[in-house]
């Protein structure tokens, strides 16, 4: 049962609202199955599915929580939570006029306005006529604006909003609240953007300091109306209000804004965004992604908005420019200021960050500037709008004056900047320069990483480069450039997939006495190691030659290496690894960690994976990412089996600012639908709220709730209702949930209706994979359908007669992906298809054949611990058998 601190953090998902939303689950109907807006509108209620709370994870407001909370009807009204509501009887909010309290009441009612209002209220008490007792303006606004949120027509609660500005009134948090929450229920945003425009409006007109509870409330509420509408547009005009009162600093509104703003990038590209913002919108993105002072690689975030500002030609000006500067020396980030203002050169050639004069006694009091720099005389000149200019003194600036082009390009790739080290060799090449052998090669190693820029025609690179080695004289240097060019070519080729070149880099790298560096090295194992030998065995033979020829390991070779063994699970040389790595004074980062927690996790080893991840977070240059807390997650959902450790990882992940996945939350879905006590509401309720938000309700997560009622609660019926009610919310299945509901048939001995089940999967268009051919041998071997169950045995093909691909095999569990590697429509086995194969003829009797299986699943050189399992049930049954 979870705690009420993570039932807010999980907004939507409270037993309260559950209880209201679903009827209680039977097992066998399937009544018992989702369609919020079905069962509300049974049950009487008005708000539909589309008007629930956002994703119920993100920036989950006390507005939101309480509008969930008091979520209940009065006098035949909705009433939805406002900001101060938990503290009042909710029967105090009637919408008739004759259940308005008199002054004392109201502002008992409302905590009471602050100074300005009960001076208002004064006065109008003194205009009143003696014998008489007037009813204070502010008053009757505030009752007129919340008979208007209530009545009929919501949107007439602008007028009154207007007359209370005109008047120097404000409305107090419980009325603001109410009324942005009202057009929120009414699936109205806009509206509710204009009214908090207002509202906030009434301070600023007469020139009021808003309290902190003020700030805070109108914050929530922005953040309200962007959970809600999930719009960039709205967000970015959230933030541009926000920003005109001088609230965007303390509002916590940035992660929010820059994430939908990378989505819509990601999902429609550059030419959609540009059809909604201008050049004002991306000078507010970068104040936005300024103000996350504290967040690691500030400025890569920093220069990917300046750069698709220059693709959509919305350049900022050189002043936005010059305060962003500013701003990296104020947090004594010279690395950051130096590839910023690298950046900035490209798009204004000659560039030098400069500060305003006004600013100039709070630049010279920023103690980054060391004492000797300080003393030097500061470069001045006035611009042609005669507003005076200086240029700071720092060591990175002077570093930016070096008039070598192929420096530039040098220090782009050091901060991974591809496209702008591309530019950089096409400018020089245009401008009958050639370019310096390690500027191409950084260039071809960058382009390499970068996956927007792996189309690189890196031929025509290495021609460049051939040439350019050419006008080197010096016999020493030109073979240093030689294996610099070389060794880039290598990691290129290694990562495109194209190992024949890579072989031949390999060999004239050899040709020059010498040997790939560290990245070289892990770029070949990323590239060669396939589902069909054993990782761990390729992963310490490269580990072995680099000590052999003394090459300098760095942390990516490491983590690479480390990956390796882990997925082997060979947990002991996981460990002897990282203790060498931390004997050669490489600090692990997240990456390592993450790694070294699943192994931990892959081999059952809990206490190890909790002191790692205890270790993880205490480290001083820890950086918080999802790998290890969902790593965390799943052992203690899927292993484990502990639902409230599980949800602990998971507001830890909160409280460090992650953004949970798709695939957190698919593992929240099993954590409450398959961890007893079981709470299928909750999980129904789960995929409900991810209706809307950053993390949209995927395949993925019914998937895993079709697999708990098919398989973990044995009800086919309502599997099948889940099944449907994905498809008609829009999301077309792709293979996951036909695999989670062809395991449900299964499970209960219909296998014809599984087989089914996957004929229309092809019929779709889409592929099967190797664990549905896994459900359906296991299938045909309970039915005693052996034959059938080796033909689709057979149809696929083992690993070594595949063509090598790269392994993208994640595990075992459900399987809820397809992770086969296909050649013209064949699948490739995987070690669960020998291992279900063995387990339907082990059904049968059949030894002798189950041992031909496992030979053959030897032969692919699996590692032990994948092979051991097989091994041991074999013996079992010969044992059982009395053989």
């Amino acid at each position: 049962m979870m705690n009420l601190k993570t039932t807010a953090l999980l907004g939507n998902i409270t037993r309260q609202g559950v209880s209201r939303q679903f009827i209680p689950l039977s097992s066998n109907s399937k009544t018992s199955v989702l369609n919020l807006s079905q069962r509300t509108a049974a049950q009487g209620g008005n708000v539909s599915a589309a008007n629930a709370p956002a994703n119920p994870v993100r920036s989950f407001s006390s507005t939101q929580a309480n509008r969930e909370n008091n979520n209940n009807t009065a006098n035949g009204h909705h009433i939805t939570g406002a900001h101060q509501f938990s503290s009042y009887p909710i029967g105090h909010f009637s919408h008739h006029s004759s259940s308005y309290h008199s002054l004392s009441s109201s502002t008992q009612l409302f905590q009471s306005p602050l100074t300005a209002n009960l001076n208002s209220f004064r006065k109008d008490l003194n205009k009143g006529s003696s014998g008489s007792k007037a009813t204070p303006k502010y008053t009757q606004l505030s009752k007129n604006a919340w008979d208007a949120i209530n009545g009929q027509d919501a949107r007439a609660v602008f007028s009154y909003l207007q007359e209370m500005r005109h008047e120097g009134f404000y409305a107090d948090s419980a009325l603001s609240s109410r009324i942005i929450s009202q057009f929120l229920d009414m699936n109205s945003p806009q509206d509710a953007e204009k009214a908090l425009s207002i509202l906030v409006d009434c301070h600023n007109s007469q020139g009021r300091t808003l309290s902190p509870q003020q700030i805070q409330t109108y914050t929530s509420l922005a953040k309200d109306i962007a959970n809600h509408s999930s719009d960039f547009a709205q967000a970015l005009s959230l933030a541009k209000l926000l920003d005109r009162h001088g609230l965007l600093a303390s509002s916590g509104f940035a992660d929010g804004t820059l994430r939908s703003y990378r989505q819509l990038k990601s999902t429609s590209g550059l030419d959609a965004v540009k059809g909604i913002i201008n050049v004002n919108d991306i000078e507010t993105l970068l104040t936005l992604q300024s103000s996350l002072a504290r967040t690691n690689n500030r400025y890569k975030h920093l220069i990917e908005i300046l750069l698709d500002a220059k693709e959509m030609n919305l350049v900022p000006s050189q002043e936005s420019c010059s305060r962003i500067s500013l701003s990296f020396m104020k947090l004594n980030d010279y690395t950051g200021q130096l590839a910023w203002d690298t950046a900035v050169q490209e798009i204004y050639p000659g560039y030098r960050a400069t500060v305003p004069a006004e600013m100039e006694q709070e630049t010279a009091s920023i103690g980054s500037i060391a004492p000797q720099q300080q003393q030097n005389t500061a470069q001045s000149y006035t611009s042609s709008n005669n507003r005076s200019y200086r240029i700071p003194n720092s060591s990175a600036q002077a570093s930016l004056r070096s008039s070598d082009p192929s420096e530039a390009i040098i220090r782009a790739c050091r901060f991974g900047y591809a496209a702008v080290a591309l530019e950089g060799i096409n400018k020089m090449m245009s401008q009958n320069q050639m370019p310096s052998p390690q500027a191409i090669a950084d260039t071809i190693q960058v382009c390499a990483k970068r996956e927007k820029e792996r189309a690189t025609d890196y031929r025509q690179l290495f021609e460049l480069a051939e040439q350019s080695l050419d006008g080197i004289t010096d016999q020493i240097l030109r073979r240093a450039a030689e294996y610099e060019v070389y060794n880039a070519m290598l990691v290129a080729n290694a990562t495109l997939g194209d190992m024949t070149k890579a072989k031949k880099n390999y060999d004239d790298i050899v040709n020059l006495g010498q040997f790939p560096d560290a990245t070289g090295y892990a770029t070949l194992l990323i590239a060669t190691t396939t589902g069909a030998v054993d990782e761990a065995h390729d992963a310490l033979k490269i580990l072995e030659e680099v000590k052999r020829h003394r090459i300098k390991p760095n942390i990516f070779f490491y983590n690479v290496v480390i990956g390796k063994l882990s997925r082997g699970r060979k947990i002991e040389r996981v460990l002897e690894v990282y203790e060498e790595m931390i004997q050669h004074n490489i600090r692990p980062n997240a990456i390592t960690y993450g790694t070294l927690i699943s192994a931990c996790t892959r081999v059952g080893s809990e206490d190890m994976a909790r002191n790692l991840f205890q270790e993880m977070v205490r480290s001083p240059n820890y950086s918080p990412r999802h790998g290890p807390h969902n790593a965390m997650i799943q052992f203690y959902v899927r292993q484990k089996k502990d639902r409230q450790l599980a949800l602990h990882y998971y507001e830890d992940m909160l409280k460090r600012r992650l953004t949970p996945t798709e695939h957190t939350y698919t593992l929240l879905v099993e954590a409450f639908a398959c961890i007893q006590p079981y709470d299928l509401t909750e999980a129904n309720h789960l995929i409900e709220s991810l209706k809307r938000g950053p993390v949209r309700a995927s395949e993925a997560h019914y998937g895993a709730l079709i697999h708990a009622y098919g398989v973990q609660h044995g009800d086919v019926s309502t599997a099948e209702t889940v099944f449907q009610n994905m498809r008609a919310s829009g999301i077309i299945p792709k293979g996951p949930a036909y695999q989670s509901l062809i395991e449900s048939f299964i499970a209960s001995n219909q296998v014809s209706r599984a087989v089914s089940v996957r004929d229309d999967l092809l019929k779709s268009g889409q592929s099967s994979s190797a664990y549905i051919e896994n459900t359906l041998i296991r299938g045909y071997g309970l039915e005693k359908q052996i034959r059938a169950a080796e033909e689709i045995f057979e149809a696929m093909l083992d690993p070594c007669s595949a063509p090598s691909k790269k392994n993208n095999s994640n595990g075992h569990g459900h399987g809820h992906g397809n992770n086969s590697n296909k050649n013209n429509g064949a699948i490739v086995k995987e070690p669960s298809t020998y291992q279900s194969m063995v387990t339907a003829y082990l059904e049968n009797g059949m030894l002798d054949k189950a041992n031909d299986t496992l030979i053959r699943m030897k032969g692919q050189h699996y590692p032990e611990l994948v092979i051991k399992p097989v091994e041991e049930a074999i013996q079992a049954a010969a044992a059982a058998a009395g053989l």
